[in-house]
């Protein structure tokens, strides 16, 4: 969110409560007010289901009640509402109400004094939290093309109102949005005091982790014990899908490989598929190209680029890798790569590309050919042999040796030179690539689906390179 909107949405929650306190009726100030903090403790964290009690501005009851679930057992945190903060000090509400883990929320903006004030009183109870809606406000949503999860703030977002302590400030707000900005060294440090400050027990363990590992990644030379480590045990798919897209954001800032090839190390297609929602718009080759001999797809598949693009602004673009419908994608020029962890992931075109032998002869030559299935236009053959060499030296027979003009239908290739090898069946109908094998393979056998127009040699580096 801009600072704009940022703007926008405080004055929102302000001007509801404002406009609220300036009803006639009291019972229309009452409800006003309640509907304005239910529905910014809702923006806060969508989950929560918000009751209102017929109480207002009591001393012991509260006016509003926040309940969720958690590990399949009802929670609750009792809201109570006050005209300002100052009345929270002189009424001494931190420890009359500290046995209900209260929220204590302002009406109001308080100066310094009231804050200090207020300060020293909470050390007497851990599980109080006092702010205001001006402040929660400034903790602002997701941009409309991120998931909330997806964002370290995020995270924050979603705990405050269930296991926020202390007293929340303006400065904690910006602390807490800042950390998704373009400076994450002192973003990071920041967030995790402000973490330590807001949160206990496993709450703030799990932030205070998840933005230390961030801090490493993003330091000159991160420790190679802590990468270590993590290789041995993976971040869990909740964890990657903070950290994931807060690095790739901010991949410029990342100075070491190692921290892209412990990244790459956890991640299978699979989970990269289960990822996707969290991956969205991003680009991926930082963390595709370091393990692409290590990611398996069941299938590929060769579309034409159907951006809306020109001709010309599609051959400028460098190849890359990201995710779209939740599949591993490439767009490459005017062709578009689809990898699927599963055969059935992945459906082919009704329209594939035109192929004849004379045309994949050589850039066949880069494979061991083990079968071939041939159409002409009297007769049809299929040849098929463990011994690649053998598969040409036929082909090349039948094409001195009968006079037809002969399209393939499909190729199965493998490695070079590597007998115990996967296969990888090539339909060119279909525009298709079938076979569990590596997606630096498939890649390469998606090139001879584009023998109409080849992927260059730049391209395939864009894609497959591990340097």
């Amino acid at each position: 969110m801009t600072i704009e909107g940022a703007i926008d949405q405080e004055a929102k929650v302000v001007i509801a409560v404002r406009d609220a306190r300036a009803q006639a009726r009291y019972t229309d100030v009452i409800d006003g007010v309640k509907k304005a903090v239910a529905d910014e403790l809702k923006r806060i964290d969508p989950t929560l289901k918000i009751k209102k009690t017929e109480y207002f501005n009591h001393s012991y009851i509260p006016d509003l009640i926040a309940t969720w679930r958690e590990s399949g057992k009802s929670q609750e945190r009792r809201v109570f509402i006050r005209g300002s903060l100052s009345t929270v000090v002189a009424s001494e509400d931190v420890e009359a109400l500290s046995d209900q883990r209260p929220l204590l929320i302002g009406l109001g903006d308080e100066t310094g004094r009231v804050l200090k004030d207020l300060r020293a009183q909470l050390p007497k109870t851990t599980e109080t939290l006092a702010t205001e809606v001006s402040v929660t406000s400034r903790i602002t949503a997701p941009m409309a093309t991120e998931e909330q999860d997806t964002q370290l703030s995020g995270l924050v977002r979603a705990n405050i109102v269930r296991g926020g302590r202390g007293l929340l400030t303006d400065s904690d707000a910006d602390r807490i949005v800042n950390v998704e900005g373009q400076e994450p060294a002192d973003a990071l440090r920041a967030f995790t005091r402000t973490v330590q400050k807001l949160f206990l027990g496993s709450t703030a363990e799990r932030l205070t982790r998840t933005a230390g590992l961030l801090g490493i990644f993003f330091e000159a030379n991160p420790s190679a014990e802590v990468l270590n480590q993590l290789r041995d045990e993976p971040l869990s798919d909740s964890e990657l899908r903070v950290i994931l897209p807060y690095v790739l954001r901010r991949a410029a800032e990342v100075s070491s490989r190692r921290v892209w090839e412990t990244l790459a190390s956890m991640l299978t297609l699979e989970r990269i598929e289960s990822l996707a929602p969290a991956l969205v718009d991003l680009n991926l080759s930082p963390i595709v190209r370091p393990g692409i001999n290590n990611l398996i797809a069941g299938r590929s598949a060769l579309f034409i680029n159907a951006e809306e693009f020109t001709d010309e602004a599609k051959d400028a673009l460098t190849p890359s890798w990201k995710v779209r419908n939740g599949k591993l994608t490439a767009d490459v020029h005017r062709w578009s790569l689809w990898m699927g962890s599963d055969g059935r992931k992945i459906h082919g075109r009704d329209d594939g590309p035109d192929a004849r032998w004379d045309e994949l002869s050589s850039p066949l030559v880069s494979f061991d050919l083990t079968a071939i299935d041939l159409r002409g236009l009297s007769r049809q053959l299929g040849v098929s042999n463990v011994n690649a060499d053998a598969v040409r030296e036929d082909v090349e027979l039948f094409r001195r040796t009968i006079d037809d003009d002969f399209h393939v239908a499909s190729v199965t290739v493998r490695e070079k030179g590597e007998t115990d090898a996967p296969e990888v069946k090539v339909e060119f109908a279909e525009s298709t690539a079938t076979g569990k094998a590596s997606v630096e393979f498939h890649v390469r056998a998606a090139g001879l689906l584009a023998v109409k127009r080849p992927f260059s040699d730049d391209d395939l580096d864009s894609l497959t390179s591990t340097e």
